[in-house]
């Protein structure tokens, strides 16, 4: 059974796959991420985009995300970051071409960010389209979908 947290907004696509591949779900607060195996060994936070991780990882709100990795790392349970990102952002090193509209923080300066959080505490970053974001999560939790 998949765990989504209480606190996961604007989730509809994703509750739409899980739904329609009569995936079973509970809806529970979690203390580290937004989707979670039945054990709660691997998490998955789900980001909207890019814009969303420069917010948690670079700007003065970034306390709430740190101190939730660091949760993960100290509960020895291993945290996916599932950027919703899309386009030609595929891996983390293509994070140094992105050019954001709305933030003066370059893709560069966030890719540093990414590989140090992924080096200090392990956290793993993923990229997919809005589109697949349900089958992803499954597929990264060992949930059957078909």
């Amino acid at each position: 059974m998949l765990i989504v947290d209480t606190r996961e907004r604007k989730n509809d696509h994703i509750k739409s796959f899980l739904d329609n591949h009569n995936i079973k779900y509970q809806v529970k607060k979690l203390d580290v991420g937004d989707y979670a195996e039945e054990n709660g060994h691997i998490v998955i936070d789900r980001k909207k985009d890019l814009n969303e991780l420069v917010i948690n990882m670079v700007s003065k709100d970034r306390t709430r995300f740190y101190n939730e990795i660091r949760r993960a790392r100290t509960n020895k349970v291993k945290m996916i970051i599932l950027c919703e990102h899309g386009g030609k952002v595929k891996t983390i090193s293509d994070v140094k071409d992105w050019n954001p509209k709305y933030s003066k923080v370059s893709g560069q300066v966030l890719m540093n960010k990414m590989y140090e959080a992924h080096i200090a505490y392990g956290i793993e970053f993923l990229f997919c389209d809005k589109r697949t974001t349900g089958r992803k999560i499954c597929e990264l939790l060992g949930v059957d979908y078909e």
